[in-house]
């Protein structure tokens, strides 16, 4: 197996290890995975986007969106394959996720963006061979910058929180929604180092 197809394949593999938690999904990706370094370079081609497009449906959670957008770690002819098959995942995942606040879905739409402006230009590099790719990649970022847009027009917006005195996360929870139980989503927006103590000044949602 070539270098490029290895560093394309454990790319996948590494995605999968983390975001697909289904058992059936995993085992049929792991056979797939397995097999796909005897194909021609055609059907290579063809399964690799089929394998990104499984592991990017089965994201449902900020962190895995998180994982896919994480810096290529390739260089070489290897890197522009895997910069069209991030911004893929991408596009695909980040309407996926229940974003909980518009900053967060706005902050979402941009890395999608970036990672798909940096895709078309791989693509275009690829002349007249990349142009049915250019096209169809161009078409998939734009759907999915709309679908996120509505994800932030609909998610809840941000408000500061000021307290004067640090209180434990649970009775700010409960003062905030008059729901203790959203204190660990409270403590993600916050960022706060620990639940016991927050901070006397921090982001929430505003409801």
């Amino acid at each position: 197996m070539s270098a490029n197809r290895m560093a394309i394949l454990r790319w996948i593999e590494d995605l999968a290890a983390v975001i697909v938690t289904d058992a059936e999904d995993a085992a049929d990706l792991a056979t797939r995975i397995a097999a796909t370094p005897n194909l021609s370079a055609q059907s290579f081609s063809l399964e690799v986007l089929s394998l990104t497009r499984v592991v990017a449906e089965s994201v449902d959670a900020a962190s895995d969106f998180d994982l896919i957008s994480s810096a290529l770690q390739v260089d070489g002819t290897t890197l522009p394959v895997l910069q069209i098959l991030q911004a893929m995942a991408l596009a695909i995942a980040g309407v996926r996720v229940d974003w909980p606040s518009r900053p967060s879905a706005r902050r979402a739409r941009s890395r999608m963006a970036s990672s798909g402006d940096i895709a078309l230009s791989a693509a275009s590099a690829l002349g007249a061979g990349g142009a049915e790719t250019f096209a169809w990649l161009a078409s998939l970022v734009a759907v999915s910058s709309r679908l996120i847009s509505d994800l932030a027009a609909n998610a809840a917006p941000i408000v500061r929180v000021q307290t004067g005195v640090s209180l434990p996360s649970t009775v700010l929870a409960y003062q905030l929604y008059g729901d203790a139980n959203r204190a660990e989503a409270m403590i993600d927006i916050a960022g706060a180092a620990t639940p016991l103590v927050m901070p006397t000044h921090f982001d929430a949602l505003a409801s």
